[in-house]
């Protein structure tokens, strides 16, 4: 079976910035002098960095919708406050826009990647197969095998999959009285994978950035306690789903995809290809996983690429810089309003943070006191709560990675503190109307954001919140 690319689909003009060589160059020279800066540790490179970022804003301006407005404008105000009343205001500025250009950066990088994993029939053909599953089986393909395909599409994997889960019920039968049930199980599987696999993927954002700002997290040892947990939450979200829909008998013959041999192979390969990429770049260059995943992106990328073109295709240097060119200008400025969106969450964060009095504030609940297990289980539930006040998950993550790291001593295990952080970024995305993906969920399948989140999850969320309370007692079990 060829590998070779599938045309890409345009996106929605409604949602895409239009081409603009000019815009497309900025972003990219964003994306460059981050990696650069990281590389060569220059304060110049990271000082034209943020005038970059400072620049795209000012030309996007008439692309930006009302949120991206609300977040500049909540930056500015934190910016003022800052300079107002903080004896050092420019230590904090600099640490907020260091974090807003790393996460303007970092979604950039990745999302070049996910174009190129969707001019991937491999990847189709795995996304078509985990939505024609028998129902018995179907949870735990489409729970699991989104937090896989995650790894190199993260929020992308959402996009590709609400469409084929669809279309695949439509398929089935469009006048089964069944279908509403059908697209509530499957779209909560899928967002409850999405949700949990931030715990342990390699390349989620929640991992990237609290390790970024806290000193003394074991990266290695966190994915280990994430990916127990998912697989523990798996099966009791399988457990869940058929007991909730116990009385439910399918009707009439559903055809059933044989699986993808070659198909996964491919995807498994390349997702190794990646990892072991990045563990290159932490060894080679002496950096953190952060440089990694920034660094192995656009390898990545043009090797994907080439591979799909094949090697020994006569046009193949045509082709390659033609894709290249189309991903760099059509495709990279259609994340323009993302990027801003968590440009300025990693700004608010962290600015947030460096006014928040941390050794004040951690005296007064008695963080010091309170016992491990307790502390840990609850800032889950905070940063779920805070969630309903519609700010993201990446600016709670922020906020609460730079809290901590603040402290004159950590209240807990670095790397369970910032376990705990991940868990409140999942549970805020099974409950939060307002969570990213939740939103993304909604777009594409018309539903609305409370009845994925409040009417389908949230018995789902409870219990997953409940079971990280014995979670982190065992974790800290002779701390």
């Amino acid at each position: 079976m060829s590998d070779a690319p599938r045309p890409a689909t345009a996106p929605a003009a409604a949602h895409t910035p239009a081409p603009r060589p000019f815009l497309a160059t900025l972003l990219m020279s964003v994306a460059v002098l981050e990696l650069l800066a990281r590389f060569s540790g220059s304060d110049l490179l990271q000082q034209i960095a943020w005038g970059l970022v400072l620049t795209v804003v000012v030309l996007a301006v008439r692309q930006l919708t009302l949120r991206e407005i609300y977040l500049l404008g909540a930056s500015a105000v934190l910016s003022v406050l800052v300079i107002v009343t903080q004896p050092d205001p420019g230590t904090i500025l600099s640490g907020a826009m260091d974090q807003a250009v790393f996460l303007m950066a970092f979604i950039l990088l990745l999302g070049l990647l996910q174009a190129t994993a969707r001019s991937s029939p491999s990847v189709e053909i795995l996304g078509e197969y985990l939505t024609r599953q028998p129902p018995g089986r179907r949870y735990v393909a489409l729970s699991g095998g989104t937090s896989l395909l995650a790894v190199l599409f993260n929020l992308g994997v959402v996009s590709f999959l609400v469409p084929l889960i669809q279309q695949g019920i439509r398929r089935a039968g469009a006048d089964d009285g069944l279908n509403p049930l059908r697209e509530q199980r499957q779209l909560s599987a899928l967002l409850r994978g999405f949700a949990w696999c931030v715990t342990w993927s390699p390349t989620a954002f929640a991992p990237l950035i609290v390790a970024e700002l806290m000193p003394g997290v074991e990266r290695t040892a966190w994915i280990g306690y994430g990916f127990a947990f998912f697989m523990l939450l798996m099966l009791v979200g399988a457990l869940e789903d058929k007991l909730r829909f116990r009385a439910y008998r399918p009707s009439g013959k559903r055809a059933v995809m044989a699986f993808p041999r070659t198909a996964a192979l491919r995807f498994a390969a390349t997702t190794g290809w990646f990892l072991l990429l990045v563990v290159f770049f932490v060894e080679v260059f002496d950096g953190s996983i952060v440089f990694g995943v920034l660094a192995a992106c656009p390898v990545m990328m043009a090797g994907w690429l080439t591979a799909q073109f094949g090697l020994r295709s006569p046009t193949l240097w045509p082709d390659l810089k033609a894709r290249m060119r189309t991903l760099v200008v059509e495709e990279l400025p259609g994340s323009l309003n993302v990027a801003i969106t968590l440009a300025c969450s990693g700004f608010i964060g962290r600015a947030g943070a460096g006014l928040t009095p941390a050794a004040e504030v951690a005296a007064f609940p008695g963080l010091g006191a309170m016992p491990d297990w307790l502390l840990l289980s609850a800032i889950p539930l905070f940063i779920a709560l805070v969630s309903l006040l519609a700010l993201s998950p990446t600016m709670m993550a922020v906020f609460m990675g730079s809290f901590f790291a603040a402290l004159p001593e950590m209240p807990a295990d670095p790397t369970l503190l910032a376990f705990s952080i991940s868990c409140g970024w999942a549970l805020s995305m099974t409950f939060s109307p307002f969570a990213t993906v939740v939103l993304v969920i909604a777009r594409a399948s018309g539903l609305p954001a409370t009845r994925l989140t409040w009417g389908w999850n949230l018995h789902f969320t409870l219990i997953a919140a409940i079971l990280l309370v014995p979670l982190f007692a065992l974790l800290t079990m002779g701390a």
